[in-house]
């Protein structure tokens, strides 16, 4: 009776000095999740995320060809996507780490809160960052959709270099640097609003966005064109009835008078 009593004591001292070692789990995002807390998140390859008032106390990963578009969420750790095609980080979400765009189509990164960097490396499409506060720096590097940031705060640097064509954007307050490409940036309309004005009519993707390349709006006798980019709701389409929405006017509108 002693020495069982002598095991559960070293027992019990065992379980106090080795580590307990818990495994994260990995939630997978190929649809809608909203109104939840997750460890960590995955964006498989080919799939479309849509988080919405999430907490993810780890990290998120975008996997080749994925798409993820989020509103007020909030990330502890990093975003990271390589061979992704879209990221979307919009309306009051806050990144506790950076965000890294590699290699990639486009990203919109806009209204949100980055606690650290925002890397956006050898991509092909649009890159926009506008009305952002950026705890670290902005790299901007080796892009050739066109890129436009405007209006964010940075505490660190912003640098751009060997983008093609060259930053667009201003009104950018930086505390550290800004170098090369971004050393003077102008107010000038970006390249990817043009493209969506100049197009001859509407088109719907496969992604099913319809976009509207120019809708006019008369106010007071002023004739005002915008395009828009709306989302198919299959949820709320039935036989020949196809309903789409206007998501994010920010960054689903613009303005083609310029």
């Amino acid at each position: 009776m002693k020495q069982h009593t002598i095991y559960k004591t070293i027992a019990a001292a065992l379980l106090l000095i080795l580590p307990f070692h818990a495994t994260a789990e990995e939630t997978v995002c190929a649809g809608f999740i909203e109104n939840t807390t997750v460890d960590n998140l995955l964006v498989p390859s080919n799939s479309e995320c849509d988080l919405s008032n999430v907490r993810v106390m780890g990290t998120i990963q975008i996997a080749i060809n994925a798409t993820i578009t989020s509103r007020n969420i909030v990330v502890i750790g990093n975003v990271q996507a390589e061979n992704a095609r879209q990221i979307n980080i919009l309306e009051n979400s806050r990144i506790g780490g950076s965000v890294q765009i590699n290699q990639g189509g486009g990203a919109i990164i806009s209204d949100s809160t980055i606690d650290s960097d925002i890397q956006f490396e050898s991509n092909s499409d649009f890159f926009q960052a506008q009305r952002n506060i950026v705890g670290g720096n902005v790299q901007i590097f080796q892009n050739n959709g066109g890129v436009e940031i405007s209006q964010n705060t940075i505490d660190g640097n912003l640098q751009c270099k060997e983008n093609a064509p060259a930053p667009t954007g201003g009104a950018n307050t930086v505390r550290g640097s800004k170098e090369d490409q971004c050393s003077q940036l102008e107010m000038v309309a970006s390249k990817e609003t043009e493209n969506k004005c100049n197009s001859s009519q509407p088109t719907f993707g496969t992604d099913g966005h319809l976009h509207i390349p120019r809708l006019s709006v008369l106010t007071q006798g002023d004739d005002t064109k915008y395009w828009a980019t709306l989302q198919y709701v299959p949820s709320l389409s039935s036989g020949n009835k196809l309903v789409f929405e206007l998501r994010d006017p920010v960054t689903n509108t613009g303005s083609c008078n310029q």
